[in-house]
């Protein structure tokens, strides 16, 4: 699903001495089916930009176009119900808003409340868990009883029983150690692609960015500085300097290599692996 956002501004607290201006003059074409990620150090913008997309914020000036529903500031729109069942938000640690008493209730709470049959919305319930990577014996148990990392995936198998076409990420892997954060955008990549969705993720590590999308928006005091593909962005360290951004790890390392060895490596190291494989290059001299 496709989300066109134009001559966004967005003021907080407006005709008030706290009056904050938080987004300036966005335009960001989302287009169906792609990952996308928007950096930036925080109080940047990002995820008031997000919060736009399933209508948390409305403009103050400018639209966010999300499919068939246009939301145009001063205008109310009768559709925000419909947007929040196509927009599934995961916010950070989205363990915290588990309540139930069961698994299999607090998964299928949010469908519920869109107004889908209990029936069907229990029979998705069991759709979901292997999507998340659930075992069926969760279900009866307390959602409190489980780990974090089940918690997490709980929550998140709550977000996808409404069924949205839009997966907004506002830096999911908060709290998690480095597997965790690597398995969760592993299951986030994967639902992605075998969900055909439109994925929207605010982060602040540049490897993720790298690695996972195919659009990444640099946004900075409220504007968007740049934006485009990993390869250009990341390709841009001294821009991204300028506002105290960086380039990923294995990017940096790969610009120590052509500086010592006097040599040109592909613009797209952004793995391990990929890096791994151009310094075996490198070291029998095919590079």
């Amino acid at each position: 699903m496709e989300i066109k956002i134009k001559n966004l501004e967005h003021i907080y607290m407006p005709k008030t001495p706290f009056e904050h201006k938080a987004l300036e003059n966005i335009n960001i074409h989302i287009k169906t089916g792609q990952f996308v990620a928007i950096i930036g150090h925080t109080g940047s913008g990002k995820s008031t930009i997000v919060q736009h997309i399933n209508g948390l914020l409305k403009p103050t000036t400018g639209s966010v176009q999300v499919g068939d529903v246009l939301i145009v500031a001063n205008k109310k729109s009768k559709q925000l119900k419909q947007l929040r069942q196509t927009v599934g938000m995961v916010f950070q640690y989205p363990e915290h808003q588990l309540f139930d008493e069961t698994v299999e209730k607090d998964i299928a709470f949010g469908a519920i409340n869109f107004g889908i049959d209990k029936v069907e919305a229990l029979k998705r319930v069991k759709d979901i868990l292997p999507l998340v990577k659930l075992d069926e014996s969760v279900l009866q148990k307390s959602p409190f009883e489980l780990s974090g990392g089940q918690k997490r995936r709980v929550a998140i198998a709550g977000v996808l029983a409404s069924k949205p076409r839009i997966l907004v990420l506002d830096e999911p892997t908060a709290g998690l150690d480095p597997i965790g954060r690597k398995q969760i955008m592993e299951l986030f990549l994967s639902l992605h692609k075998e969900e055909k969705l439109t994925t929207v993720l605010v982060t602040h590590n540049m490897e993720f960015a790298a690695m996972y999308a195919d659009l990444v928006v640099v946004m900075d005091k409220g504007k968007v500085f740049m934006q485009g593909s990993p390869e250009k962005i990341f390709t841009s360290r001294e821009q991204l300097n300028k506002i105290g951004l960086d380039v990923p790890q294995t990017v940096q390392l790969a610009i120590m290599l052509e500086k010592k060895f006097r040599v040109k490596l592909p613009s797209n190291l952004f793995t391990n692996e990929l890096l791994a494989d151009a310094i075996a290059q490198l070291l029998i001299g095919e590079v």
